[in-house]
């Protein structure tokens, strides 16, 4: 079994989104869906998303893989999520168990990984990874398993890409198999005392696409200001790519707690525009 990234560049549709509304009339919504070799955590209890890939290639079918699959959520309440994958003629093939997410505060970010080890692929096919909310698709992305030397055709493919994930993070860097690894995920920021300053990136994961696009990132305070826009950042997506870009802050300064936005945008159009929270120690 190969695994393909097919293009390494460090620098929501086949995809779908819902959400969930809760009592207090906050939208629970899926903030990303990946897929990747495996999910640890490093000393400090971050999460390592290692190997992110969106091509698995077999010499011989019926085929057998291990594999993570990572999932982001933003909202309030609380809700019933897993992840299952369908093949082409909407079978399931492999389900996780259902998971109570419950969130502490509104607007808080949690995430959750699962495994699907020992996964039966029949046939080639592009198959279906379905992230659900309460018996709802939140968000759906294709995983194409291809023979060797037979590429599949994505005919379906949009003509922009999705962005599939945005996080914070310590860094990102690439393997010897060419796919990428993104360090040191988190959350929310939280201090004991105001003001206080961070240096972290914002890890964006770009799927599919057919061209060159451009990308930015602002950061913007409680009040509404902005107080960190990236340049914009040139990169090149084919329809089963798979891409991590991600902004580098440094000396980023949080006056006080609150809810900070991070809005991303491509080709100078806003397509994610996601809270963070900043709390007190």
């Amino acid at each position: 079994m190969k695994r393909v990234f097919v293009l390494l560049l460090l620098v929501f549709q086949l995809f779908v989104s819902a959400s969930s509304v809760t009592a207090s009339g906050i939208e629970t919504i899926n903030a990303g869906l990946v897929v990747a070799e495996d999910i640890t955590r490093d000393e400090d209890g971050l999460i390592i998303i290692d190997g992110l890939f969106s091509i698995s290639t077999f010499e011989k079918f019926p085929a057998v893989d291990d594999f993570k699959i990572y999932t982001r959520w933003i909202g309030s309440g609380k809700q019933i999520i897993k992840v299952q994958i369908l093949d082409e003629e909407d079978n399931i093939i492999m389900d996780s168990d259902s998971v109570v997410l419950e969130f502490d505060k509104d607007y808080s970010t949690y995430y959750q990984y699962f495994n699907f080890d020992n996964i039966v692929f029949t046939k080639p096919g592009i198959y279906k990874v379905q992230a659900m909310i309460d018996n709802k698709v939140a968000r759906e992305i294709p995983l194409f398993v291809e023979a060797s030397e037979e590429e599949l055709e994505f005919k379906d493919a949009p003509k922009l890409p999705s962005l599939i994930l945005s996080c914070l993070a310590d860094s990102v860097t690439g393997k010897e198999n060419n796919l990428q690894i993104i360090l040191g995920v988190f959350e929310y920021f939280i201090s004991k005392r105001f003001p206080f300053a961070y240096d972290f990136i914002v890890a964006n994961v770009w799927h599919s696409g057919d061209g060159e696009y451009s990308q930015y990132i602002e950061l913007i305070d409680p009040d509404g200001k902005v107080i960190y826009s990236s340049e914009p950042q040139s990169f090149v997506q084919g329809p089963k790519t798979v891409n991590v870009l991600y902004d580098k802050l440094e000396d980023i300064i949080f006056f006080k707690a609150g809810t900070y936005r991070v809005r991303v945008y491509l080709d100078y159009k806003v397509v994610s525009d996601y809270p963070v929270l900043v709390v007190p120690r």
